[in-house]
């Protein structure tokens, strides 16, 4: 069950891949920090869009959690933009 709003969610999902970097575990996924409200986080790892990697810093951004992170961008016309690598 969700306990955050549906906009947050896809806010924060959108934020954290603008902020990921590639994952070098798993090239589909991405990796990025946990600092968001915790439980906007568990409602998003409970959909399956993000994952835990063993209670260490960084997150996974797993396929599907990226491509709702894009539709969400897209949402708010911003479809052009994408994390930056370095």
């Amino acid at each position: 069950m969700d306990r955050t709003p549906k906009q947050l969610q896809q806010l924060t999902l959108a934020l954290l891949y603008l902020t990921s970097l590639a994952d070098h575990d798993d090239p589909a996924s991405r990796r990025c920090w946990k600092g968001y409200d915790f439980q906007v986080l568990e409602d998003l790892m409970a959909q399956g869009l993000l994952q835990d990697t063993q209670g260490r810093i960084p997150l996974r951004l797993p396929p599907e959690g990226v491509a709702q992170a894009k539709a969400a961008l897209a949402a708010y016309g911003l479809e052009d933009l994408g994390p930056k690598e370095a």
